[in-house]
């Protein structure tokens, strides 16, 4: 006797639906990032944003991987423009870095990565750190230059509490004017990304609500130290930049040779031009030096026997107390012829 199927019964009952529901399981979701019109159309009306997606469209060949390309071409779009925006936010911060640890080793002359951090003070010191471990694995460097599928590179941001807190510090780095901007089109402040971070955050799986209440503080904190390296590299470049004297030479080097000491050999010296950083460094050396040798000699006073004076003969007190009194000038007349 044959039966019926059960009427609850949800079986795919064509080829169709059995594709249907395979693609559904091989299509991820949308992306994670949502935006409002208005955020859309601040996007379009920015020529800077324009141009940019302009050139990664002509300069970016990163295809849809085989999981992300059988979805829509509205959320293939999508997943492009999060992409671009991503791109405007992350590679400045890469290429800050960059810049910073070419300061750096203008600097410090440091022969290892991890010295060059030396260069720095306070809070640029923390945010340069932090940026140099981060970007210690080629995975997140490529993640910054948005490199590879465009959804996978969006779906990354979300892969631990530091992509976050980065993406949620260029955010807000977004929405400052420093001196060096360049003219012509600029980027808008994607401030208004911060609210689909948000959302992404929350809906996501792993970190859920209360996350991103307690990531900020960090991100704010990167965020300053950032703008504080910003700062101190410009302050760096005017130091390296400067000429150490009007002439292009230090005074040690335009002096004259010693008479007492000359070059071996009767060649002329080679005159080195010091930066003002070495002066600087070479003055601090010098001061540290004078501070030696005053410790030096207080401490050789402190350990010299005190002599008693009731033990010296009163003789050698008066012959002491005539050194001391003014000098004396004898004057022997001559007897007159």
């Amino acid at each position: 006797m044959s039966t019926s199927p059960p009427l609850n019964d949800k079986s795919p009952s064509t080829q169709q639906d059995v594709d249907s529901m395979a693609s559904a399981a091989l299509v991820p979701a949308a992306s994670p990032f949502f935006l409002r019109p208005d955020n859309v159309d601040t996007l379009a009306h920015s020529d800077g944003f324009t141009i940019l997606r302009h050139h990664l469209a002509e300069h970016y060949h990163y295809k849809f991987c085989c999981r992300h390309s059988a979805a829509d071409p509205e959320a293939l779009e999508h997943w492009l423009v999060i992409r671009d925006i991503l791109h405007a936010l992350l590679v400045p911060v890469v290429e800050l870095f960059d810049r910073a640890c070419g300061v750096a080793h203008a600097v410090t002359h440091a022969t290892k990565l991890e010295d060059l951090e030396y260069a720095f003070t306070g809070q640029s010191r923390s945010a340069f750190v932090w940026i140099q471990c981060f970007l210690s694995a080629e995975k997140e460097r490529d993640w910054c230059y948005t490199r590879g599928c465009p959804a996978c590179v969006v779906q990354h941001s979300l892969d631990s509490d530091f992509t976050i807190r980065l993406l949620y510090a260029a955010c807000l780095l977004s929405d400052v004017h420093y001196p060096f901007t360049i003219e012509g089109p600029t980027l808008p402040s994607f401030m208004f990304f911060l609210e689909s971070v948000k959302t992404a955050v929350e809906q996501d799986v792993l970190f859920g609500e209360g996350f991103l209440e307690r990531m900020q503080p960090k991100a704010i904190v990167t965020r300053d130290g950032i703008e504080e390296l910003i700062h101190q590299c410009l302050e760096l470049d005017v130091v390296l930049s400067q000429p150490s004297s009007p002439d292009g030479m230090t005074p040690a080097s335009s002096a004259p040779p010693s008479p007492v000491v000359g070059p071996c050999g009767g060649t002329p010296g080679i005159k080195i031009k010091r930066s003002r950083m070495a002066r600087k460094q070479m003055s601090l050396q010098l001061e540290e030096a004078e501070w030696v040798e005053c410790m030096m000699k207080q401490v050789w006073e402190t350990l010299q026997p005190v002599i008693d004076t009731a033990m010296l003969p009163t003789q050698s007190l008066d012959a002491v107390a005539v050194l001391k009194a003014e000098p004396v000038v004898a004057v022997n007349e001559l007897p007159p012829e």
